[in-house]
């Protein structure tokens, strides 16, 4: 058990020292910028002084995709209430919007929403943003600005131990094999670059994907690192299998990096979040993570806690 917790730990680092190159951290400033864009005139909000001490942040989550968010009965290792109902939401997106909030003395209110509500919800209005792990895409950057990145997810193929396919090195390995992903993600329209696919329907939650795996219903389900990690801490049939370069899915870098989606125009909102967000450096963000896979339901049978080295 210790040695499969050093091996995740130093997955972990890893996929955190590439995050800082390719996602920005210590280059230039238009490399740790997201893109934006900008039509003048088009969709501006205003941004005179809104967002002062008691501001209540409207913040959209799944609140279904641990490590990053996972619904409880209560409020315990730092959950916060989902609006309008009796249950709890923690993890990692809790974490940064309850860092927000405390640093601008806003009021938190996190809102359950569908992954293809997300979007819709600041584009209407209902959410001042999301944050639930969305990676920019260029469809997205149609109708809202993004934040700075806040973590870089990957992009791996979870299987079960005993599959055929757990020596994967390539996609073109998974021939004719029976996959599915998570429906509205990044993740959904790179089922059909497996050749020969069997593509199931799309399902929407991770805990519906892995049991879907774990059952042998698919062969194996498209998703980030961190969940695939998270889901093999308490499904200990599972794995996950990465890719060797050049042979992987063909996504752009952006779309597999966390940032937060916000009405285009706002100026004022970004900035503040994006201050934040660069208070994120590598330890920081490694503790954080290393306390969502801690707490998260089912995380270690043993009690001892998961090291970040």
């Amino acid at each position: 058990m210790k040695n499969a917790k050093r091996f995740l730990a130093l997955l972990l680092t890893a996929l955190m020292a590439l995050s800082l190159v390719a996602c920005g951290g210590g280059s230039t400033e238009e490399e740790t910028t997201t893109p934006s864009t900008e039509e003048e005139g088009a969709g501006t909000t205003e941004t005179e002084e809104t967002y002062g001490p008691g501001y209540v942040l409207r913040v959209g989550m799944n609140c279904s995709a641990a490590p990053f968010g996972w619904t409880q009965d209560d409020d315990s290792n730092g959950a916060w209430p989902i609006d309008g109902t009796n249950q709890y939401v923690c993890g990692y997106d809790v974490q940064l919007a309850r860092l927000i909030c405390d640093t601008y003395d806003w009021e938190l209110k996190i809102i359950k929403t569908d992954w293809d509500g997300l979007i819709p919800g600041v584009v209407s209005g209902k959410l001042d943003c999301c944050i639930s792990t969305l990676g920019v895409t260029e469809e997205r950057l149609q109708s809202v600005d993004f934040s700075d990145y806040y973590w870089n997810n990957g992009c791996i193929m979870v299987v079960r131990k005993d599959s055929p396919y757990v020596n994967a090195t390539s996609i073109e390995d998974f021939d004719g094999a029976k996959i599915t992903t998570q429906i509205a993600t990044i993740w959904e329209p790179l089922v059909q670059q497996i050749p020969n696919v069997q593509a199931e329907p799309c399902l929407s939650g991770l805990p519906e994907l892995f049991v879907a795996v774990d059952s042998g219903k698919v062969d194996g389900i498209i998703t980030g690192l961190s969940e695939a990690q998270s889901a093999s801490l308490s499904n200990p049939d599972l794995t996950w299998v990465t890719f060797d370069e050049g042979k992987g899915f063909d996504v752009e870098l952006s779309a597999l990096c966390a940032a937060v989606p916000i009405a285009k125009g706002n100026t004022e909102l970004k900035e503040k979040i994006d201050a934040v967000i660069a208070t994120l450096d590598h330890d920081t963000q490694m503790e954080m993570m290393t306390t969502a896979l801690n707490v998260q339901p089912l995380s270690d049978g043993t009690g001892e806690a998961l090291q970040a080295e």
